[in-house]
């Protein structure tokens, strides 16, 4: 395309917009409605998916040592733990430190505990950390194989169920977004189809004159770049604002005995500001073409 052509592409576009003026406004108040709806859901998807990741980073693996084992073996145990393909991290847990941990755990009923200093019951133990929890299974029958460990436990049933969980939080979720997009666009380009017929007659005199298809595109085509950009922008200030002060207000409430923890704002006004802009540039783009299928064709 020549330089000259997008030149006048681009002029034509931004003058429609201005002598179009209540039109482009319907049409950006379009696309705005629609990213706002995409913006918020895709920040609820961010948040599932971020607790979703933190529930699965949680995931420990517990090894339990047989009893008597001297402190050359059990660090030579920590030494081969640490090299089973998927783990990530090893923690020796001495049966000291493990009372010590359920008496602070069990908080006003530590006192049930009290006698068990001098036999302790508890067993030796270390606390993996996993690369990937999806491999807990493949994990767990490697380091089963180790010597001198009595059990290992990871919660399987549970661990099975969080990750199907996951899954399906995620792949529903990219396809309740993939459908309000193609929404969306069903919506802009009925939006802009009404600016397109109020210019039919402007289309047909280029079509007689000899202009090609892709020159009568050209104009619309930049317009509808700008009415998507123009809607992502607006769109993204006000998700990023609403998430700004949602974010204050609920970062310190309690549900039970948990506390919700969101997405840090930096990483959600970046991921959004991509999504919204491209989103809406697409939308913009293919709305245009789909407004002037029929009016093209002279």
């Amino acid at each position: 395309m020549k330089i000259r052509t997008s030149k006048f592409f681009i002029r034509e576009g931004i003058g429609s917009l201005r002598k179009n003026k209540t039109m482009s406004a319907a049409s950006i108040s379009s696309v705005i409605a629609a990213l706002l709806v995409i913006g918020i859901f895709f920040i609820i998807v961010l948040n599932v998916d971020y607790a979703a990741s933190n529930l699965e980073s949680q995931i420990e693996m517990m090894v339990y040592l047989q009893d008597g084992l001297s402190e050359t073996i059990i660090a030579s145990m920590g030494e081969e733990l640490k090299s089973v393909s998927g783990v990530k991290d090893v923690q020796f847990i001495s049966k000291n430190q493990a009372l010590m941990d359920l008496n602070e755990k069990w908080g006003d009923n530590a006192y049930l505990l009290e006698g068990l200093e001098g036999d302790n019951p508890l067993p030796d133990s270390f606390k993996v950390t996993l690369i990937n929890p999806s491999e807990a299974g493949s994990v767990a029958l490697s380091v089963s194989s180790i010597s001198n460990i009595e059990r290992v436990v990871y919660g399987k049933e549970e661990l099975n169920k969080l990750l199907k969980a996951t899954y399906i939080l995620r792949v529903g979720s990219l396809a309740i977004i993939a459908i309000l997009i193609f929404i969306s666009v069903f919506i802009i380009s009925n939006t802009i189809k009404l600016t397109v017929y109020a210019r039919r007659r402007e289309i047909s005199i280029m079509k007689y004159v000899g202009a090609t298809d892709q020159f009568v595109r050209g104009p619309f085509i930049v317009e509808g770049v700008l009415l998507g950009l123009i809607g992502s922008i607006i769109t993204t200030i006000l998700v990023a604002i609403a998430y700004y002060y949602s974010s204050n207000f609920i970062k310190n409430q309690m549900i039970g005995l948990l506390s919700i923890e969101l997405m840090p704002m930096k990483t959600v006004v970046s991921s959004l500001v991509l999504l919204l802009t491209v989103v809406g540039i697409l939308i913009g783009i293919v709305g245009s073409l789909l407004s002037l299928r029929k009016f093209i064709r002279v």
